[in-house]
């Protein structure tokens, strides 16, 4: 296991950044570089390597979120590159400096022979929910009180 934090808040260079976390609280022997997982502080992408094991993982991702202007942020879990589906958050946040809640928790299968990166990062738009084809454009995120963990599954 690996668990993330930020705690001072983090203001995104732009609406579609990856988020990188500052600091690693917990870091079980398995999830070193020798294990399943390759993770440094700092860098926004965690690889996950197949190694033959079972190939399922939990992934949470929890933080406070605000901007300088009102807007919507949105944020969402990214696999190589492409975002995973049914993981794209996003909060109306009213006035400048306001602050709410994003999460989610995603369970995913990785070849256990292959490799794969995750990252956590802003999205750029989002669907209008009223007019799914008409998109709302994201503010910049500013994320502070953040946690991101990646759990190996036993089965």
């Amino acid at each position: 296991m690996i668990e993330t934090i930020i705690n001072e808040p983090l203001a995104l260079p732009s609406n579609a950044s990856p988020i990188t976390f500052d600091e690693t609280d917990i870091r079980t022997r398995c999830a070193s570089c020798c294990g399943w997982l390759d993770y440094s502080n700092g860098n926004p992408n965690f690889k996950i390597f197949g190694n033959g094991y079972t190939g399922y993982y939990d992934v949470e991702f929890s933080a406070s979120v605000s901007t300088a202007n009102a807007g919507v942020v949105a944020v969402a879990l990214f696999q190589d590159g492409v975002i995973i589906p049914d993981t794209i958050r996003a909060v109306t946040i009213a006035a400048a400096d306001d602050f709410e809640t994003i999460s989610f928790d995603k369970k995913l299968r990785v070849c256990p022979r292959g490799t794969t990166n995750l990252s956590v990062q802003s999205v750029s738009s989002v669907p209008t929910p009223t007019d799914p084809t008409t998109p709302i454009s994201t503010t910049q995120a500013i994320i502070t009180n953040a946690t991101f963990s990646i759990s190996r599954l036993n089965k």
